[in-house]
Parts: C-alpha cells; structure tokens; sequence
C-alpha cells in the first residue's frame, strides 16, 4: 500500500479524470495536498490524511494563507 492515493483512488473521491479539476475540488473543500511534479501529475495527497478527514477524525481548521491577527492587535493598542 502506498502512502499516497492512487490517481485511481483520486478520481473516485473527486469524481474527475482530470488532474487541474481533481486540485480545484480538493482546494475548494480545503484539503491539504500537493501539486504534481510535472504538468498533467495527479495531485498528491497522503493516505493517512485521507482515513483521517473521511472517518472524521481530523478536525483541524482548515486555513489558507498566513496569519495576520496580530496587526490588528498592534494597532488597537496604538489607539484606544
């Protein structure tokens, strides 16, 4: 067994063939994977991630882009 999905398996989860679709359905519900190596790659996605958010056991909050809370934080107590 692999330790990432098989393009097999990604095309059940996603319901798509293609591998630019595959990666807009996996980043549109927030899931955590890699791009492929070269151009027409499937996308990676690790095995034990994927038993983990389908059996509902991974609860972590699902975040795009860095953290930027504590400018806001700053500038608050600049200006009270």
């Amino acid at each position: 067994m692999s330790l990432l999905l098989t393009r097999e398996e990604l095309q059940e989860l996603t319901g798509t063939r293609q591998p630019k679709r595959m990666a807009a359905w996996l980043a549109k519900r927030g899931w955590v994977y890699e791009t492929g190596i070269r151009r027409g790659d499937a996308p990676r996605v690790d095995r034990t991630y994927y038993l983990a958010r389908m059996s509902g056991l991974d609860r972590s909050p699902t975040r795009v882009g860095p953290r930027l809370d504590f400018l806001n934080q700053r500038t608050q107590a600049r200006n009270p």
